[in-house]
């Protein structure tokens, strides 16, 4: 990348918040930590000005969030399903100590793999598949990008909560301002509406 303004500089090169495009350091601004371009610097601050910042998060609701995460349990959900049945006909043919063992190995496994699908979508794409189906994406609180870190945290903090303290978890989201329930509180995550 090379600043749009001085075509001699390529390093510290960075993308305008606004418009995208590319400026040094010396042609941009920052503004609530986002770099700005001069003219986007204008717009940026009328907004400011005005109450309508458009940087404000469009959080997602409660609502959007546990639809997302029901069509993501109900994909894990189709596969235990599937495996309670297999038991099921293994118990008939009088092996029901190692189907019984072999059930509660396949929910472990099952639920290991809930929380593996869960950290590498967050890291890779910030969304579930869930989550894109409902147009929804978790993003660090000033709406960038959220660390691979942040994603496998938050996935394996879910999962925990999710199974052990379901309701407490989602209590917050139904009273704080940005809509965050426990796994974002410690994560530092916010889930917000796709465009």
């Amino acid at each position: 990348m090379i600043c749009r303004n001085h075509v001699d500089i390529d390093e510290g090169v960075v993308a305008c918040t606004r418009c995208g495009a590319s400026f040094c350091g010396d042609c941009v601004v920052l503004i609530h930590g986002q770099p700005y371009c001069a003219t986007c610097k204008n717009e940026k601050l009328l907004d400011v000005q005005s109450g309508t910042d458009r940087s404000q998060l469009q959080l997602a609701t409660v609502g959007r969030r546990f639809a997302a995460l029901w069509i993501d349990r109900m994909m894990f959900g189709v596969a235990a399903v599937v495996l309670l049945v297999i038991v099921t006909f293994s118990m008939r043919t009088g092996k029901s100590d190692a189907a019984v063992v072999a059930f509660l190995a396949g929910l472990g496994a099952l639920y290991l793999t809930l929380i593996i699908y869960e950290g590498l979508m967050l890291s890779g794409r910030g969304q579930t598949v869930g989550k894109m189906v409902l147009k929804i994406k978790v993003v660090r609180p000033d709406g960038s990008p959220i660390s691979t870190g942040q994603a496998w945290g938050r996935a394996v903090l879910r999962g925990v909560m999710v199974h052990v303290l379901s309701l407490l978890n989602y209590i917050p989201a139904m009273v704080t301002k940005e809509k965050t329930c426990i796994h974002d509180l410690v994560a530092n995550t916010r889930v917000v509406n796709v465009e």
